[in-house]
């Protein structure tokens, strides 16, 4: 047992130091959101940790991945106990990106690969996952150290502060008509990003104009379409809109559950086949 006041610094850490895994669970921000992942062995268990910022709740909240019943964490001056297995989750449990989150693997001054992040359940894919899409002919010493890792874990986030791994979800966002999500399953079995051109960022690396393709189709060696091909279908989608839209509503979403919201247009799913 602990001490509820260990638990709410617990949840104000987590809050502050991974802010590319809050998600916003409603339109007013009054609620925000991310999942842990806490593993022991083989077994996996997700959680939902909320923030209420309302008066008449507990600060923060935990509750098992797709369930409603949820344990207060309030901090109050009675210093309540909280069980062993909620500190464990708050102090062992990793955060996810939030849904949908588009990241690259830096390689020197360039992006080599993309890696979308999805946290939403659907029947079909139960747990959070990540695809790696190595850019088209880039040698494999250059591909992420984490390209067939199955299992999500703390090393993700030590990539992420040594700023081996970049979020782009920004970047592509203030260049609309510049990277697309392809269809390409027919082919290739699973979708497809094109880059249409090189984007600088500000803080200086390089995304560059090409085919972003999962990396197992490469492995394959798959036949890639082209990048005009690519860009000449007219069924692809602007990722820049899709981006803005994000950002707009903060991902307004509860991912133990599915969107809340419908997103205007084709949905963007990078999911691999298979």
């Amino acid at each position: 047992m602990a001490h509820d006041d260990s638990a709410v610094e617990a949840c104000r850490e987590l809050f502050a130091r991974y802010p590319v895994a809050i998600i916003a669970a409603d339109r007013g921000a009054t609620s925000r959101t991310m999942v842990l992942m806490l593993r022991d062995g083989d077994d996996t268990r997700l959680f939902i940790l909320s923030q209420m910022r309302r008066e008449d709740r507990a600060p923060y909240s935990l509750r098992r991945w797709r369930t409603t019943d949820s344990v207060d964490i309030a901090g109050d001056d009675n210093a309540a106990t909280i069980s062993g297995t909620v500190m464990t989750v708050l102090t062992r449990g990793v955060p996810v990106p939030r849904d949908r989150s588009l990241f690259g693997w830096r390689q020197d001054d360039y992006v080599t690969a993309l890696i979308p992040v999805y946290t939403t359940f659907a029947p079909r894919y139960p747990e959070p996952f990540w695809v790696v899409m190595p850019r088209v002919g880039t040698p494999e010493t250059h591909w992420p150290p984490f390209t067939d890792e199955h299992l999500f874990g703390i090393w993700f986030w030590e990539y992420y502060l040594a700023g081996d791994l970049v979020s782009v979800d920004g970047l592509i966002a203030e260049v609309p008509g510049a990277v697309f999500w392809t269809d390409t399953k027919a082919v290739l079995g699973s979708d497809s990003c094109a880059v249409a051109h090189d984007i600088k960022s500000p803080d200086g690396f390089m995304l560059e104009r090409g085919r972003y393709v999962y990396y197992q189709a490469l492995q394959a060696g798959r036949r890639v379409p082209s990048l005009n091909v690519l860009l000449a279908d007219a069924g692809k989608t602007d990722l820049a809109p899709r981006f803005r839209r994000a950002a707009d509503h903060d991902g307004w979403e509860d991912p133990g559950h599915g969107s809340l919201r419908a997103t205007a247009g084709r949905d963007v799913d990078g999911r691999a086949e298979g």
